[in-house]
């Protein structure tokens, strides 16, 4: 017997339902190289174990636009926000690292570390919303602020001169922090900046991208795709899969012989209205158990995570995970797992 599909998705308090995007279909084109490039703020592998969750606002007044015209930011966000999965792999320790060469001015350590899920966690770190972090002045008038760092981490002083890659304290989830993330904030002269496409934020979104005209190294920017949504895991378990669960425990273990109920799942960032997600599961002889269309999702979810299965224990044997998400039938983004079953 089929489980019905189940859903669960995080709204991080509504940021996401507030979006007006303004919708455009990117160009990408060439410009000479500034001369600043900048790494990433975390040592990790870009979407493998970390994930660009959330770009910032462009649009003025309520409006919501990231730096191309789409929804992957929320009102008022100023930075780039670089997540891990969860609070789990944050106790493992990913190193916060320098963006590139310079000083720093300021830091703040001491701040707790935890998800913020009601309107009074969100009062409890009023005026403390960064955390943990610090601010550092790079070169020819650019600074970059750090934010949600992890209690105790900080691995620098006022005054330390740093290099592109130093270590400086640990991914966290300290302040206004609905999963553990860095978030940087970089700004020249004053002016907050996208790093994305190097534009001011007063100057609102681009359907032109220059990926010469980033901040951020090529390497980066090649790995980068801010149009498209993130699979942050996938697999199959033996219960049901919630996403408060995954951003504090990481993915479940997978399924075995003694369950009685098998789940293809999946866990995703920055789903638009209107996606359908498809879940297969295949045996090693090619045979399909799991086929599965979910409806068009009715909003937009910055954070999602979805299911669907049987009613029935899958045998010993080796199975093949497959997710793809689509929009108005063009597919966005597709992974494969390879599962063993014990």
């Amino acid at each position: 017997m089929d489980l019905p599909i189940w859903n669960q998705g995080l709204s991080l308090l509504n940021l996401m339902n507030r979006s007006i995007s303004i919708a455009f279909a990117p160009v990408f084109l060439s410009a000479p190289a500034l001369a600043i490039e900048l790494g990433l703020p975390a040592q990790c592998e870009l979407g493998k174990t970390c994930f660009v969750q959330q770009y910032p606002d462009m649009a003025a007044g309520d409006a919501v636009a990231d730096p191309l015209c789409g929804t992957l930011t929320y009102d008022g966000h100023s930075g780039t926000d670089l997540r891990i999965l969860s609070m789990k792999d944050m106790e493992t320790g990913y190193a916060v690292v320098a963006v590139g060469d310079g000083k720093v001015l300021r830091v703040r350590d001491q701040e707790p570390d935890y998800l913020i899920e009601t309107e009074s966690d969100r009062a409890s770190v009023a005026g403390r919303e960064c955390g943990n972090g610090l601010v550092m002045q790079l070169q020819d008038g650019y600074e970059v602020q750090y934010c949600h760092l992890r209690k105790g981490s900080l691995a620098v002083k006022p005054g330390d001169v740093v290099r592109t890659g130093d270590r400086l304290g640990e991914v966290g989830a300290s302040g206004l922090a609905q999963f553990p993330h860095v978030h940087i904030t970089v700004s020249r002269h004053g002016d907050p900046l996208d790093p994305l496409t190097g534009r001011k934020l007063s100057e609102g979104c681009t359907s032109t991208f220059r990926p010469d005209e980033s901040l951020f190294a090529p390497e980066i920017v090649a790995k980068l795709e801010p149009t498209k949504p993130d699979i942050l895991a996938l697999g199959v378990a033996g219960r049901p899969v919630a996403y408060d669960a995954l951003v504090r425990e990481g993915p479940p273990p997978v399924v075995s012989t003694n369950d009685s109920v098998f789940v293809t799942w999946a866990w995703f960032a920055n789903l638009k209205k209107g996606t359908a997600i498809r879940f297969i599961l295949r045996d090693a002889k090619g045979g399909t158990l799991v086929d599965h269309t979910s409806e068009p999702l009715d909003r937009n979810k910055a954070a999602y995570a979805a299911h669907a299965g049987r009613k029935r224990t899958l045998p010993q044997g080796q199975y093949q995970v497959e997710v793809s998400v689509t929009l108005d039938g063009t597919l966005l983004r597709k992974a494969v797992s390879e599962v063993a079953v014990r």
